[in-house]
């Protein structure tokens, strides 16, 4: 077992739920705040983006859909790493990878170029929140387990809020991609230093409690990658929430430039109205865990929130222009509703293993990254294509109210999958 650093010692002889710990959480934290804003850094200028790199919506999408092929597909080794090592040398490496992911985004001069950049950054974001997150499920009593669920990604979505507005302002008017992708890899440095010296190993206590006397068995850990692989319960509860976290990819990648498509906002106002949404998942998301712990229920507030995503996708799909007002509680309302996919998290923590809870949150990140990857290829996919048809040179707003279409349907779907769930049979630890 790795020798804890001698100013964490005090705080692991106290147990789960001494004060410092919310410093432990915290940092991780704000590694996903920083990752969350360098997955929706390209919303603001994809148009520009367009024109300096030459490529129309659909290879655009591909290239931004790289970043997803890599954050998925990592996940399941994310969970396996996390359970075998913990988080502290992880989450620093994964810092670095970001930081080499901007580099390359500095150079970006092709699709291809841009693609890379947002693999390795894909890859390295890999480790935040789930990193966080299993911070969170080791230094917190289990009962705060879906409230710190919900913080942790209401911490990113602060990101988000803020982040429209820091990304402009970092990025300039006229938008100056490489300066903005420099400016935030000497952030990285910063976090990926912090982060190394705030995260603690893990505790002995820790181990002992699930049954892991060493954190370096292999087999153990392979052993509940099976198991969590091999879980129905598991599969539904991703796949639900997958499809539930679809409007956050979309808001991300393509949001802002349907708003000014679809309703006429301007380019400047149109990623600001989107702040809205995410100021609905960062109130939803530490709500709805904060009610989910305290009713001790996850499936019913799943229920919930995807009937909340079914209205919202479709109100998104026919709101005519003379009726864009509404758009200011709407986005909010939508992102309250279907903040409730982070439930997921701790759900199918429960359903598992109770050793390879990194290993079952990372599958259902993997579930549900693969998702959004393939759905923000896919609406570029479509909403060239329904262009083309219909002889449009550029996507209108037809076109995109297609997309939108599509994202209904993948809410009624998601609704179909979570009443298919079922809650843990064990209750939880207090």
């Amino acid at each position: 077992m790795a020798r804890q650093p001698r100013r964490w010692q005090k705080i692991e002889a106290h147990g789960p739920g001494h004060p410092l710990v919310w410093l432990i959480w915290g940092v991780p934290a704000l590694f996903f705040l920083y990752e969350f804003i360098l997955r929706i850094s390209p919303s603001l200028m994809l148009p520009e983006l367009e024109q300096e790199l030459k490529i129309n919506s659909s290879e655009m999408g591909a290239s931004l859909g790289a970043y997803y092929y890599a954050y998925a597909p990592i996940q399941l080794a994310v969970g396996m790493l996390l359970d075998r090592f913990g988080s502290r040398k992880l989450l620093s490496l994964a810092a670095f990878i970001c930081i080499l992911g901007l580099l390359v985004g500095t150079q970006a001069d092709s699709a291809s170029t841009l693609a890379a950049s947002r693999f390795l950054l894909g890859f390295g974001s890999a480790f935040a929140y789930i990193g966080a997150v299993y911070v969170a499920l080791i230094w917190f009593p289990a009962r705060r387990a879906a409230l710190l669920t919900g913080l942790t990604a209401g911490v990113g979505f602060a990101g988000a809020v803020g982040g429209e507005f820091l990304l402009q302002q970092i990025f300039g008017s006229p938008p100056d991609w490489a300066h903005g992708m420099w400016i935030l890899a000497i952030v990285g440095i910063g976090l990926a230093i912090a982060m190394w010296l705030a995260v603690p190993e893990r505790p002995a206590w820790y181990l002992k409690q699930v049954g892991r006397e060493t954190p370096h068995d292999l087999q153990s850990v392979l052993q509940g990658l099976k198991q969590t692989i091999s879980n129905m319960r598991i599969w539904l509860v991703s796949i639900g929430c997958g499809m539930l976290y679809l409007p956050l990819a979309f808001a991300g990648n393509w949001g802002p430039r349907d708003l000014h498509t679809v309703l006429g906002f301007s380019e400047v106002e149109a990623p600001r109205l989107y702040a809205l949404f995410y100021i609905g998942i960062g109130i939803g998301c530490p709500l709805v865990g904060w009610l989910s712990d305290r009713s001790g229920q996850r499936r019913k507030w799943l229920i919930m929130g995807s009937i909340g995503g079914i209205a919202g996708a479709a109100a998104m799909t026919f709101l005519p222009e003379d009726a864009r007002d509404l758009i200011w509680w709407l986005l909010p309302v939508w992102g309250l509703l279907v903040s409730a996919y982070v439930l997921g998290y701790p759900l199918a923590a429960d359903l598992g293993r109770r050793d390879a809870a990194g290993t079952a949150i990372a599958f259902v990140n993997f579930v549900g990254m693969l998702m959004a990857g393939m759905m923000v290829w896919l609406f570029g996919i479509v909403i060239d294509s329904m262009a083309h048809s219909n002889g449009h040179a550029e996507p209108e707003a037809i076109d995109f109210r297609w997309g939108m279409g599509l994202m209904t349907a993948f809410m009624s779907l998601a609704l179909i999958t979570i009443l298919l769930t079922r809650e843990p049979d064990r209750k939880l630890d207090p």
